[in-house]
């Protein structure tokens, strides 16, 4: 389900680069896909696509998410050339029982509620200093508003301040989409104050549970290797099944000329 509601995709031999330049600062829209091997392809060649195809749209990232075969052959490569690496995790729910409810009231939500949940997620959350950009945070939001699989049916599981009422502001958050017989639990979130209270455990066994009402194939979760959350759905009965890498460089900027040039 990687192929999220880009504008404009472009294949090659190496895989696919996906653009959607009217959000430039949303770079899961703006990317570069590496499939099995990349065709051979080397690091620095990677790096002209990226260039040509992000920088030609003008595009300050450089984004690259590469396939496990591809990953293990170019990851000191994209290093060297300046790229921060870093890796995601696949956790694929095992044949075990759905978990059990927590002692917490999750409702469903509509998708406005999530996004001013979202917004105040992105302003204040010491994980977001980018979120502080106001351009950053319209061109993110008005993905959160229409990202996801194509034909994927989405519902959003949450818990809010005020639980009782069933209105009060939203404080934690995972979607859940399903498309045929494969489902994802995504976007998982709880604020800053909030959290140490179990609504992230809470949010994902409830979308855990209604996903497995439609009885997938295959239900799965992404992780960050080096955060914590992946322990949190381990628990939940969702077992590793596969990484993918993933890479982040800003463009170089021209070398300085004249008085004063470093």
């Amino acid at each position: 389900m990687h192929a999220a509601a880009a504008a404009r995709c472009v294949e090659a031999a190496w895989g696919d680069a996906y653009l959607s330049p009217e959000i430039d600062r949303c770079y899961d829209r703006n990317m570069l896909w590496v499939t099995g091997d990349g065709d051979g392809l080397s690091a620095s060649g990677l790096d002209a696509h990226a260039e040509r195809l992000l920088g030609g749209a003008g595009m300050a990232h450089r984004r690259v998410m590469a396939e496990p075969e591809a990953d293990a052959r170019l990851r000191d490569g994209l290093v060297a050339l300046g790229y921060e690496a870093g890796t995601h995790v696949f956790q694929v729910f095992g044949d075990g029982r759905a978990p059990e409810p927590a002692e917490v009231d999750v409702q469903e939500a509509s998708v406005d509620d999530v996004l001013a949940a979202t917004e105040e997620y992105l302003k204040t959350d010491a994980d977001t200093p980018y979120g502080r950009d106001p351009r950053t945070r319209r061109h993110l939001l008005e993905h959160y508003r229409a990202y996801g699989p194509a034909g994927a049916q989405e519902r959003r599981f949450v818990v809010r301040e005020d639980a009782g009422s069933g209105n009060g502001r939203v404080i934690a958050w995972a979607r859940l989409w399903v498309r045929g017989d494969e489902a994802q639990v995504e976007d998982v979130v709880v604020l800053a104050p909030w959290r140490g209270r179990g609504y992230g455990r809470a949010i994902v066994a409830a979308a855990t549970r209604a996903a497995l009402e439609a009885s997938p194939s295959l239900l799965f979760i992404v992780a960050d290797a080096d955060d914590w959350p992946k322990d949190l759905y381990a628990r939940l009965g969702y077992e590793t099944a596969g990484t993918l890498g993933v890479y982040l460089r800003f463009a170089r900027l021209p070398q300085a000329s004249g008085p004063g040039a470093a």
